[in-house]
């Protein structure tokens, strides 16, 4: 497959990826009732419960942070391009790919814990 058309089903997939986890947060938080009763004003959206709706959430942010790492790997390139022109330091460089790996590892970390 070509690179243009795996980061074009990159690209598409995180958007499904991202509308399902805003959509299904959306309903968890405002429309689907808590565990103890209170809040939301439905029981079921589409046939779903709560419980399958967090199920959503929780897959479709794994997914996105996936397909996220995918997508820098595919554009190191782009990437390293635009900090080599932008800090012309090459420690002070590295330094922020370390921060960025940080950042990344961090982000990571709960997921795991998460399954």
């Amino acid at each position: 497959m070509k690179k243009m058309t795996v980061n074009i089903v990159i690209d598409v997939l995180m958007l499904v990826a991202t509308s399902l986890l805003s959509f299904s947060g959306f309903l968890l938080e405002g429309i689907l009732p808590h565990c103890h009763g209170k809040g939301g004003v439905l029981k079921a959206f589409l046939g779903m419960g709560r419980h399958t709706w967090a199920d959503i959430h929780l897959y479709s942010g794994i997914a996105l942070v996936v397909l996220l790492v995918l997508h820098v790997v595919l554009h190191w390139s782009v990437i390293d391009g635009f900090f080599r022109k932008t800090i012309k330091n090459s420690t002070l460089r590295y330094l922020l790919y370390l921060f960025l790996l940080i950042v990344l590892v961090l982000g990571v970390i709960p997921w795991l814990f998460a399954l």
